[in-house]
């Protein structure tokens, strides 16, 4: 068996000793400003109704839009960046794009 077929076979035997109350996997805190798709999704969805129309805003291509809000992507530092712009100040931001 290769290493990453290793790798699920032990994580699904923790899993399963965790549930069974055996022992305690460990835990992770996700930060609060990660850029998860849910977060994408619903910063587009309060500044925009569609991803064509954010398209049209922020120049943010749809299809991106959507395998961002999907989680098939995960958006680069600069799209990270805009996104955080977007979510705090979407004003500024669609008047530092007014062409």
């Amino acid at each position: 068996m290769s290493d990453v077929g290793n790798d699920l076979v032990e994580a699904f035997a923790e899993i399963a000793a965790d549930l069974r109350g055996e022992t305690r996997a460990q835990s992770y805190e996700i930060p609060s400003d990660l850029m998860t798709p849910e977060r994408i999704r619903a910063i587009r969805r309060r500044v925009a109704s569609s991803t064509r129309a954010f398209e049209r805003e922020f120049h943010v291509p749809a299809r991106t839009m959507e395998a961002y809000e999907q989680g098939r992507r995960r958006p680069d530092k600069a799209t990270e960046a805009l996104l955080r712009i977007i979510d705090k100040e979407p004003d500024a931001a669609r008047r530092a794009l007014v062409s």
